[in-house]
């Protein structure tokens, strides 16, 4: 590659963009091994740190030059109401509501809008922050007294100081499943604003309800199957707004499929060589229906 730059016969404004992104990608996965999640009121952000900023319509500050959304604490103007939310030895990462003095590269995004920028180490980044934030900025009223919370504790804790009742984040626990019969795995595409991608079936996990016992009422009520041999497959943080999805492969007893029409509007079998478009990467979708296809193999 480097010879192709050199003699020009490759454009060196595109090989440029392909380096930047490929280092982006190795920094991010270089520091999600070494850090890990922490929380403070107390820290204030070194030269060295980095900051994550997220706006009051829930955007995030992003770097078109560097195809970042981690900014260089260094490069920041006047930063206010920082929290520290990952941490290592002596450097972190920060998020901020406030970064003065934007420059002409500097853009807030939607999560929609950042996504194609993420892979699994950033994501994990991202979902931490906004689900932070959310809490933060949020969640500031008792439901016992209607009166304002006090703020944020090193517990990552609010307290109503009229009832003295806590308040700590909550995350809404979700499955995904990918259902098998024979050679054949189930995709589904849902009755929402995606209606293009076929995937896993998915549903929040009900009161007193277990992950297994939710994955077998979610497929019979959207797709009218019994199933069985029920395995884990893997989790992921989600901040479309703050979930914590839990993945599952079953098998049917059947291929008769019933859906609801009011959750689905189609569920079809597909050979592992014939996959229809699926979410992309780093969602646990993609990377559920991946195993799914490999074990089918």
């Amino acid at each position: 590659m480097l010879d192709l730059y050199q003699s020009g016969a490759f454009p060196r404004k595109l090989l440029n963009i392909v380096l930047t992104n490929l280092l982006l990608k190795v920094y991010i996965i270089l520091i999600m091994k070494r850090y890990t999640s922490s929380f403070s009121i107390k820290q204030i952000p070194k030269i060295n740190d980095s900051i994550v900023s997220i706006n009051e319509n829930k955007k995030i500050l992003f770097n078109k030059r560097e195809n970042s959304f981690l900014h260089n604490n260094a490069n920041t103007n006047s930063i206010e109401n920082f929290y520290e939310i990952f941490k290592l030895d002596d450097t972190s990462i920060f998020l901020t509501n406030t970064i003065n003095s934007l420059d002409e590269d500097q853009v807030y995004l939607s999560k929609k809008e950042l996504y194609p920028y993420l892979d699994e180490e950033s994501l994990t980044i991202v979902s931490r922050a906004f689900q932070i934030f959310d809490w933060i900025y949020n969640q500031n009223y008792c439901s016992r007294t209607g009166n304002r919370l006090t703020s944020v504790k090193e517990d990552l804790s609010k307290i109503c100081e009229s009832s003295s009742k806590d308040y700590f984040p909550k995350m809404s626990p979700c499955i995904l499943v990918i259902v098998t019969y024979k050679n054949e795995l189930l995709l589904v595409r849902h009755n929402n604003e995606i209606r293009t991608l076929y995937t896993a079936i998915a549903g929040f996990v009900d009161l007193g309800e277990s992950l297994e016992e939710c994955v077998e009422r979610e497929v019979y009520e959207e797709v009218g199957l019994r199933i069985k041999n029920i395995n884990y497959v893997g989790s992921q943080s989600w901040p479309f707004p703050n979930q914590l999805m839990m993945a599952f492969q079953a098998e049917a007893t059947s291929k008769e499929v019933l859906i609801d029409e009011k959750e689905i509007l189609e569920a079809s079998w597909f050979k592992p060589t014939d996959i229809p478009k699926i979410p992309p990467e780093p969602s646990l979708s993609n990377s559920l229906i991946k195993k799914a296809i490999d074990s089918l193999i």
